[in-house]
């Protein structure tokens, strides 16, 4: 599979062409952790993506549930785009920041949704509230399950007496919960991005490990793209390509890495 995959690679490449390549970052480039503040990149990832980023033919994107904020301070990479929050937030190369949804309007309901979720954890351990600015999640990963399976639906009913469903979600997870606008959603941030930035007819590639993933490959499918899952996933996936682990995807990245140099210096002799 993997051979295939850079088959497919090395000849729109040598045609000419271009790979945009989307990759999500927990569960994908790095291994699942407990709370988001125990991930951190790692040298070899910084260094893995900064060589992707130098060949003009591949785009790289960052398209990640954490905010644009901690995208930036993890991934301090020129040339890299970053799309934060669900892709909220987009910063391409050399360009403003986008922000796609109106803070004014968003952040009054994130902080009625945070208030009321406070409320139903205090004086109970092992619960993470988590304000994204734009978005408020709650993890359970360190509470007791038999809190943790009391608290997550009293929470999930909470925010539904607050937010508006035509312009709020609830996106949810292994013990996990959170309130973004309608907009996080990482199938309309490709969208958008291919709307506002598409040039030619790239070959879109997307990573990812979890269903918010889903919405994304399944736009990459009906652009003729490849949809990549990592990890073993026992749902039903709409990905037609699948690597065990971020470390097997990470070696796939570094044999694209080679196979753009490769193509680069053919294109230059």
């Amino acid at each position: 599979m993997k051979r295939d995959l850079l088959t497919t690679v090395r000849r729109r490449l040598a045609a000419g062409g271009q790979i945009w390549l989307f990759l999500d970052y927990d569960g994908t480039l790095v291994p699942i952790a407990r709370t988001q503040k125990e991930v951190h990149s790692d040298a070899a990832l910084i260094e893995l993506l900064t060589g992707l980023v130098k060949f003009p033919a591949i785009r790289v994107i960052i398209l990640s549930g954490r905010p644009l904020a901690s995208l930036r301070a993890m991934l301090p990479i020129r040339g890299l785009a970053l799309a934060g929050t669900y892709g909220i937030e987009i910063e391409m190369p050399g360009q403003r920041t986008i922000i796609r949804a109106e803070p004014a309007r968003v952040r009054p309901v994130i902080e009625q949704v945070k208030l009321a979720w406070a409320e139903l954890v205090a004086g109970r351990s092992g619960f993470v509230l988590e304000d994204k600015r734009l978005a408020v999640a709650l993890h359970a990963s360190f509470a007791d399950p038999s809190d943790a399976h009391f608290v997550l639906p009293q929470a999930r009913l909470a925010a539904m007496h607050i937010i508006t469903p035509d312009r709020f979600r609830i996106l949810s997870g292994y013990q996990f919960l959170e309130v973004a606008p309608a907009v996080a959603h990482k199938g309309l941030a490709v969208e958008w991005l291919l709307d506002h930035h598409l040039s030619g007819d790239p070959l879109l590639i997307y990573c990812g490990d979890d269903d918010k993933d889903e919405e994304a490959f399944e736009v990459v499918r009906q652009c003729g793209g490849i949809p990549i899952v990592v990890g073993k996933v026992r749902r039903a996936t709409l990905a037609t390509h699948r690597f065990d682990s971020p470390n097997a995807l990470r070696g796939w990245l570094a044999a694209l890495e080679e196979v753009a140099r490769e193509n680069h210096s053919l294109e230059n002799v």
